[in-house]
């Protein structure tokens, strides 16, 4: 009877042992929904016959797991799902048009691990990269719109690609945002400093460009003939202080990856290292905000694939309410996104916004906006332009 209570005793000890431990972790639900009605015109744009009146919609649950040890590190996890019908991460994003895809259907946008204490923070996983987290945007008149990462617009993009169906000119969409990231979902490490007197700086790595599937953490490895873009780094550093009771932001950020079948040259996205940098400065008195961004890539194209970007904003934010106003150039070159002949000569766009919200809540915002578009294009189409209308509530919870 000993041996076998000794036994027993022995394959308790076994089982507790390859049992894992869990992390005491606190556990946060948030997220946001971002709902429109825009109506747009672009009755001069050759050969379009648009809807001119749609509910937009931009939908994401963020779950969160925290908690700080005995020594004082903070670990998280934070994964973001972004829940099907997505207003602009449905198409394609900014110049990230050829390097990610996204989908109208429900998926994971980001899931990633921290740790922090006084030394500074890492990330680790799908999270976007340092050039983007410490990146100084001008003030918009709704964020949504236009702002450093645009959720919701309706221009019709025949204008500027020579092709009544973009879809068929090699990528979907191009969103008028200018956020420096060109691979928001490749896994990567992260480290940002902490905050010195407002400076702070971060650097960030990639292996290859792709966002892994489910399977990541078993699948053979990635072929190099099978990969765009590989090593990518980020830099960026940024400055928030105070001077005279005016309050400044200023920054900057450097992103690059190396092509990896660049040999033979030519047009085609990968024929070139892509190289991307921002800079932005802010300056706030009282209710009163000023600001200027400007943002260039080579996009990854040997000749010709350069794309300029330049934002002017203000606005006025007092209580409850905002008043905000924007200017925004994006002037690209022939072969820009590696398309070729559908951007012969290359387009310049210029978009102007004006618009406004109330805060009825905390997290809870209405908004309105007009937005007009000017397309001034070298491919064949003749200059157009186009309107755009949006009103609707921005909730975050």
């Amino acid at each position: 009877m000993k041996k076998i209570l000794l036994a027993g005793s022995a394959l308790v000890g076994v089982a507790a042992l390859a049992t894992p431990a869990h992390a005491d972790l606190k556990l946060d639900l948030g997220g946001y929904f971002r709902g429109y009605a825009v109506y747009s015109d672009n009755d001069d744009v050759a050969a379009s016959d648009d809807q001119q009146l749609e509910f937009r919609r931009d939908t994401e649950v963020h779950f969160t797991g925290e908690t700080t040890t005995d020594s004082g590190l903070t670990v998280g996890v934070h994964s973001e799902l972004k829940l099907g019908g997505s207003s602009a991460f449905g198409q394609n994003q900014g110049n990230r048009s050829a390097y990610t895809n996204f989908t109208t259907n429900s998926s994971t946008d980001e899931a990633y691990a921290y740790f922090s204490g006084g030394w500074g923070r890492v990330n680790f996983g799908s999270e976007d990269g340092a050039a983007y987290l410490l990146q100084v945007a001008a003030p918009s008149a709704d964020s949504n719109i236009d702002g450093l990462r645009v959720y919701v617009q309706s221009w019709d993009q025949a204008a500027w690609l020579g092709n009544a169906n973009p879809g068929n000119a090699g990528f979907t969409q191009t969103i008028l945002g200018y956020d420096n990231a060109d691979f928001k979902n490749a896994d990567r490490l992260t480290y940002l400093t902490p905050k010195w007197n407002g400076f702070q700086a971060g650097l960030s790595y990639a292996p290859n460009a792709t966002q892994d599937d489910i399977f990541s953490a078993t699948n053979s490895p990635a072929q190099n003939n099978n990969v765009l873009f590989d090593d990518i780094w980020e830099a960026s550093a940024r400055w928030d202080g105070e001077f005279q009771g005016f309050g400044i932001s200023a920054g900057a950020g450097y992103s690059m990856a190396n092509a990896e079948n660049s040999a033979g040259g030519g047009t085609a996205i990968g024929t070139d290292d892509l190289k991307t940098w921002d800079a932005g400065l802010n300056v706030s008195y009282q209710d009163f905000s000023l600001g200027v961004a400007y943002k260039t890539t080579n996009t990854g194209v040997d000749t010709d694939g350069d794309l300029d970007t330049w934002v002017v904003g203000a606005a006025w934010d007092n209580g409850p309410y905002h008043v905000g106003a924007s200017w925004a150039d994006f002037n690209s070159d022939t072969n820009t996104f590696g398309i070729g002949s559908p951007l012969a000569g290359g387009v310049d766009l210029d978009r102007y916004t004006v618009g406004g919200g109330y805060t009825y809540g905390p997290g809870m915002t209405f908004r309105g906006s007009v937005a007009y578009l000017n397309v001034d294009s070298n491919a064949g189409n003749a200059a157009s332009d186009q309107y755009q209308v949006a009103i609707g509530t921005d909730i975050n919870f």
